[in-house]
């Protein structure tokens, strides 16, 4: 394809798509010309006779378009590229800041009685499949990703040695953006894990996965996501989940948002408020920020009216509008 650039910068642009063929990946390669053959057309109409590009062009032309802010994210980011190339030519350049991802995600939580009808279904997948090793082991992956919040790929990447019996705590090796964590366990928790770490038909080794194919090697997460999504289809909680964004439905990582509103609701329970309970409970989850945890509390008011009339109350002063 011969692309002619028609702006001021027309030279600079097309030396630049040079260079990122050579160095990224066909498909990225073409997102990028898509980006900058718009943003060509943009400058040749605007009439910019100077070669520079600053905040205030780019902001304009950013605003033609409507599409979803993480479309604008990736579309500045390739600019940001073509910016850093036009400065190394001593062509001034400059940009805004990146667009504020918003979300309106809603996350799926699972209800007291549907945890319950899910934790029947997994210790009765032994009896189903008496020679399936993910029957028998699936029922104490199912209780520590609902019990300590862990996300799926965290939980598959324990080894033995990650698990303190004596403190009741797991260590997190393998986390999101690598933050190791400490993590506690109820007593109950550790108490099943000692029995399956005592179970010889497991072959648990000190320093080996404890969630295992047969040969030994950790299994890959989407054998997990099949199982549950099969207690899902038993259970007849349906499972919606598209492509769109935002849509998701019930899901094997749903179990983590159950984790998190269900122990806010426990903690309130009990008597300790929320301003007291969400800096903790973010921490434990893993997040960087109290900003994470708040999108996992948007959820199911259909159940949890009172509850969330709890977290509006504590949230008014705590987590900025969008802006």
């Amino acid at each position: 394809m011969n692309i002619v650039f028609k702006s001021i910068l027309k030279d600079e642009l097309k030396s630049f798509m040079a260079f990122i063929k050579l160095s990224v990946a066909d498909v990225t390669h073409k997102a990028y010309l898509r980006t900058l053959i718009d943003l060509d057309s943009f400058l040749y109409m605007e009439g910019i006779a100077e070669k520079k590009l600053d905040a205030d062009q780019i902001s304009r032309w950013l605003d033609r378009f409507t599409v979803h802010i993480s479309t604008k994210k990736s579309k500045l980011s390739h600019v940001k590229r073509l910016s850093d190339y036009l400065l190394t030519l001593d062509i001034q350049s400059s940009l805004p800041e990146l667009p504020r991802k918003t979300t309106d995600f809603k996350p799926y939580v699972f209800s007291a009685d549907e945890m319950s009808q899910i934790f029947e279904a997994a210790d009765d997948l032994i009896l189903e499949r008496p020679n399936s090793r993910i029957a028998a082991e699936f029922p104490l992956m199912l209780r520590i990703l609902y019990g300590c919040g862990l996300r799926l790929g965290e939980a598959i990447s324990l080894t033995w040695d990650c698990i303190d019996f004596s403190a009741g705590t797991i260590t997190v090796k393998v986390a999101k953006n690598q933050k190791q964590r400490l993590v506690p366990m109820n007593d109950e928790l550790t108490r099943i894990l000692k029995l399956y770490r005592a179970a010889p038909c497991f072959d648990a080794q000190d320093h080996g996965p404890i969630f295992k194919k047969n040969n030994g090697k950790p299994r890959t997460s989407g054998a997990y996501w099949s199982v549950f999504d099969g207690i899902l289809s038993e259970l007849g909680i349906k499972n919606h989940q598209t492509a769109k964004y935002g849509t998701r439905g019930p899901c094997i990582h749903s179990l983590r948002h159950s984790f998190t509103l269900h122990s806010l609701l426990k903690a309130e329970s009990e008597g300790r408020g929320f301003m007291d309970t969400v800096p903790f409970l973010s921490t434990y989850l893993g997040h960087d920020g109290l900003m994470q945890t708040d999108i996992y509390l948007k959820a199911r008011h259909e159940l949890y009216t009172e509850a969330h009339a709890i977290i509006s109350d504590y949230t008014n002063d705590v987590f900025p509008e969008e802006v």
